[in-house]
């Protein structure tokens, strides 16, 4: 398709998305950051003529980003860097609680975390997707769930860190009650003997 037709045409992107979905479901992420990295080149290649503050470069930085994330060893620096760019662009097209700057910014905080940054910027992140998500999918989504369940990372990450016994008791309690909230919803999706 990339020969036969315009790279950057929205079939041969749907086709490179999917090929790169099966590349890290298989975990051969090597072949799925090339094909990912060829893919934004493409959308940023000056010939080509695509908006450059448009959803397909958005969503290009974004997929990038998510597999060197995913990838053992990745690069998480220039995984942030990709992200904030999608983040920043989609937050720009859309405003701030479309479900697509949810999901850039659930990708960012959790490089942030992965980065040790368990700091004020990655929880905001996770609080804003969180928002996000309760918006876009209701109370009950699986998204949702999601979010909660990042929250309660989050705090388990801070109790992890902290030296005070009260603030580690702290973000503890309130780890479980995130947790609690993925397990309602999950109960309630999925049924009680489900694995999730």
């Amino acid at each position: 398709n990339c020969v036969a037709v315009n790279p950057v045409h929205p079939k041969v992107q749907e086709a490179a998305r999917f090929l790169i979905e099966r590349l890290v479901h298989k975990g051969d992420f090597d072949h799925a950051e090339t094909f990912a990295q060829l893919t934004l080149e493409s959308l940023k290649y000056p010939r080509n003529g695509l908006d450059q503050q448009g959803e397909a470069v958005a969503k290009g930085y974004r997929d990038l980003g998510r597999v060197i994330y995913q990838k053992k060893g990745g690069d998480l620096v220039k995984a942030e860097k990709l992200a904030r760019e999608s983040l920043r662009i989609r937050t720009r097209l859309y405003g701030g609680d479309h479900a697509h700057v949810g999901v850039s910014a659930s990708l960012l905080a959790r490089i942030l975390q992965a980065q040790g940054k368990v700091d004020i910027e990655t929880k905001e992140l996770h609080e804003r997707c969180l928002a996000i998500n309760i918006e876009n999918f209701g109370s009950e989504g699986i998204n949702t769930a999601v979010s909660y369940f990042d929250l309660g990372d989050f705090s388990y990450k801070r109790a992890e860190e902290s030296v005070s016994a009260g603030i580690r008791k702290e973000h503890l309690s309130l780890s479980v009650s995130k947790f609690k909230e993925v397990l309602r919803i999950y109960t309630k999706v999925f049924g009680p003997d489900h694995p999730n």
